[in-house]
């Protein structure tokens, strides 16, 4: 109806010719221009129109053709492509503009060399502002996009499900908030790994839509898991141009059990990256040719002799001990943020400043004028790697310079970035000392900031840091190097930086891989086996102690995910499933009634029940999902069938009749027909049940109000009374058939292994097919700490510390004797 029609007509309008309540010759004139538009607009679009038609027809068999060849080639092949360049062009882009943040940064920092409080200001500022953007971005734009991603990757590959953690919004979030924290260098310490491999997994998962689409197939938890494989691949070799080394560690740091299928996948996604990357390196003139990341000229016939493997060795016992150090203390900071109450509603309410405050002091602490002086603060995270990977002995180079002690330090454009490490007061032991120290606490410190960031990086630098330590003071005790066969073999510092960066980083993470990670890194293969022999040593200790860095925070946010299993013990092979399964059940049987589904639903929380054929035998037959038993029992006792029976009864009332029927009494004692199936359970249920109601008997001709209310109840507990002891109707009802069973005898290996590869989150144990107990995450949980722990008692074990005595038949005996009395055990 047009607007002309709309207006509330006046006595103006009124029209001598054509009377009140026609239509006006000038709304006629109105709306007939605007017909007329419309109709020339039409007109001239079905040209346009037709045009598009056809060209749309024209192409549509070529595109058939194409999609038929690319499904004929394998769609995978082409989604695991884009994959691979779609993420090295993002890390090669965000290095770019990284680098190009530091250095405006540093010539705004050496422009203000005139004073020395504006400096400090540009110092500070430029840092807390980073860090203020990043933890606004993963507060406003995705939460999901805090921390690295690493830990809830590893929860969401073992099937749960959490919101908005692959979405477009957690994509963007987690770049800004990268990008800003890598803008900050050194100072905040942090780095890309884990956000990478998020990033990674998210564009997965949306070019697998979009691949799912295409291809005309449907969505499946087997493809989506192998497509977030591959982006674990990507993430780790777009950030170190590694392709072997990145999908093993995607395979360490993400899974429990990784199939061999998924390999060729990860393998062709991470080469894909990689060699994207060091081509847009190329073009950009960032490189003059393809070559390894970190360029290294040690000697390479004879790197190392036989008893340097024990001083390799040694070094990996000492990151080991210093990894569960740091350990220890980053879980139990985030558990007094967590669950202290006052800290965690601050830690909610002011993420902001309090990034803020952090990067305030961090950017104090190395302000290049202070004791930043001392840290090589204006070193980048990549510069801090080529200087300790530097060929040269720091302690034999350090003795021309000692003529120049009276000057500064070097400027960060110096042609030897080496000689940072220098100092008119310090030695550059003693400055590497004082590195290792300070950047103990301070990634302590930055790990509590809510921002997207990665923790790989820094453990990795750090840990090279402490290998070029010690492979330094390697150098001063043995000066002329290591005798063998009466040949000098000089110490390498460099070759034990290379070693405790795989140790160190290996053991915090609890993976194998970096090795591999510093070899690609660096090109040096002939360190293999004094590197390998550190990066074991580091990792026995390290899994012998403590959780590892992922699932410390994983344990910490109660995320659900079954802790590891101890390495390197047997006690899990006599623990078995009847030791540790729950034996109170709650199950509905084929002749359990709507009242036991009542008190069922009531007393337990459980999102689903066993389905056993009766309470003597009680062989299981499936599950069934709260949902839909919930749904059964309103069916049955909800208002709609209520209101039919109170019409019903309505219609079939004797007028004569001078008293409602009392409730009866059924075979099973009488009904409690005062309570309603909607209220809470109430203690003395029980005795309620045994009083019978009482009707008043009174007349129909006379009733008030009050008593008309009264008899129609009465009338709807006489009716739910025997809704509640009719028996189940169980026909409509989806039911699992093959719930996921256990044996008594299963080990604890076993359970582990099967919830682990197929997911699981409850498990019945059956007995030659009769349900005897339940096994969930939670006590499947509890098993592996106490295993690990060494403090698991089993419960066979308690039942005959009890009454060791009680033969299990008298046992069988009592639980079958009460189960007669309740459908619900």
């Amino acid at each position: 109806m047009g607007l002309w029609n709309c207006r509330k007509r006046g006595p103006k309008d009124k029209d001598p010719e054509f009377g009140p309540r026609r239509q006006t010759p000038t709304g006629e004139a109105e709306k007939e221009p605007l017909e007329e538009s419309f109709e020339k607009v039409w007109k001239e679009r079905e040209p346009a129109k037709r045009c598009s038609q056809r060209i749309q027809g024209a192409l549509k068999p070529l595109g058939l053709c194409i999609r038929s060849q690319i499904l004929k080639f394998g769609e995978d092949w082409l989604f695991l492509f884009l994959l691979g360049i779609c993420m090295a062009m993002v890390s090669f882009g965000l290095d770019v503009t990284v680098s190009k943040f530091q250095q405006a940064h540093l010539w705004v920092y050496e422009g203000l060399a005139d004073s020395g409080y504006l400096q400090f200001f540009s110092w500070t500022s430029y840092h807390v502002v980073l860090m203020m953007v990043s933890a606004a971005a993963a507060k406003y734009i995705s939460p999901q996009a805090a921390g690295s991603g690493i830990p809830e990757l590893k929860v969401a590959l073992r099937g749960v499900v959490l919101r908005e953690f692959f979405t477009f919004r957690t994509l963007v979030a987690k770049l800004v908030g990268v990008l800003c924290t890598l803008a900050a260098g050194s100072t905040i310490f942090l780095g890309k790994v884990g956000p990478f491999v998020h990033m990674a997994s998210i564009l997965a998962s949306m070019l697998g839509k979009v691949m799912v689409r295409f291809a005309g197939s449907a969505e499946n938890p087997g493809r989506k898991y192998e497509l977030l494989v591959a982006g674990t691949a990507v993430g780790v070799a777009c950030c170190f141009v590694a392709p072997v080394g990145g999908v093993l560690f995607g395979v360490e740091a993400t899974g429990t059990h990784f199939a061999v299928r998924d390999y060729w996948r990860g393998f062709f996604a991470a080469t894909c990256a990689a060699l994207t990357f060091r081509l847009l390196a190329v073009l950009n003139n960032t490189r003059e040719t393809v070559a390894i990341l970190f360029q290294t000229s040690w000697r390479v016939e004879f790197p190392y002799d036989l008893p340097e493997l024990l001083s390799y060795a040694i070094l990996g016992i000492l990151c080991g001990c210093i990894s569960c150090l740091f350990l220890f203390c980053h879980r139990n900071i985030l558990d007094l943020l967590q669950n202290r109450l006052r800290i965690k509603r601050f830690m909610a309410n002011n993420k902001i400043l309090y990034a803020g405050f952090v990067a305030l002091l961090l950017s104090s602490i190395t302000f290049p004028h202070g004791s930043g002086q001392y840290i090589g603060s204006k070193l980048s995270m990549k510069q801090l790697l080529e200087t300790f990977f530097n060929n040269q002995t720091w302690g034999l180079e350090e003795a021309p310079l000692d003529s120049n002690r009276t000057h500064p330090p070097p400027n960060q454009t110096h042609d030897f970035s080496w000689l940072q490490w220098t100092h008119p007061a310090l030695s550059s032991l003693e400055m590497v000392s004082f590195f290792l120290i300070a950047k103990f606490f301070m990634v302590l410190l930055a790990t509590t900031m809510v921002i997207p960031a990665g923790f790989f990086l820094p453990v990795f630098v750090y840990g090279a840091a402490l290998g070029r330590l010690y492979g330094e003071v390697m150098a001063k005790i043995f000066p002329d190097g290591i005798i063998s066969e009466g040949i000098h073999m000089r110490i390498v510092p460099a070759g034990y930086a290379l070693a405790g960066a795989a140790a160190y980083s290996g053991a915090v993470t609890q993976t194998l891989s970096t090795a591999l990670l510093t070899f690609e890194l660096t090109g040096q293969m002939s360190h293999i086996l004094p590197v390998l022999v550190a990066v074991l040593s580091a990792n026995a200790i390290s899994q012998r102690s403590q959780p590892s860095f992922f699932d410390g925070i994983i344990s910490v946010k109660k995320l659900p995910f079954l802790p590891k299993l101890a390495v390197g013990k047997t006690g899990g092979h006599d623990i078995y499933a009847e030791d540790f399964m729950v034996t109170d059940l709650k199950y509905l049987s084929q002749e359990s009634k709507y009242k036991d589904l009542r008190r069922l639903l009531r007393i337990s929380t459980l999102k689903q029940f066993p389905l056993v054929d009766s309470q003597e035998s009680r062989v299981l037959l499936g599950s069934i999902r709260r949902k839909h038993l919930s749904r059964l029992l309103s069916a049955h006792l909800g208002p709609e069938k209520r209101f039919q029976y109170i019409l019903s009864r309505s219609d079939q009332a004797d007028p004569n009749q001078d008293e409602p029927d009392s409730p009866k009494e059924t075979e099973n004692g009488p009904c409690d027909a005062q309570e309603s199936w909607t209220e809470e359970i109430v203690e003395g249920e029980e005795e309620e049940e045994k009083k019978p109601s009482k009707a008043v008997p009174m007349s129909t001709d006379s009733l008030t109000p009050q008593e008309e209310h009264g008899q129609h109840r009465h009338m709807v507990e006489e009716w739910e009374c025997r809704q509640l002891q009719e028996t189940l109707h169980l026909a409509d009802v989806p039911i699992d058939p093959a719930p996921y069973r256990l044996l008594e005898k299963e080990t604890l290996y076993q359970c582990y292994d099967l919830f682990n590869l197929l997911g699981l989150r409850t498990a019945y144990v059956t007995n030659m097919g009769r349900l005897v107990g339940v096994v969930s995450l939670k006590e499947l949980k509890a098993a592996v700490e106490g295993c690990v722990k060494g403090t698991f008692v089993g419960q066979a074990t308690l039942r005959q510390r009890r009454d060791p005595r009680r033969p299990d038949d008298q046992e069988q005996k009592t639980s079958g004797e009460e189960e007669p009395n309740s459908p619900v055990a």
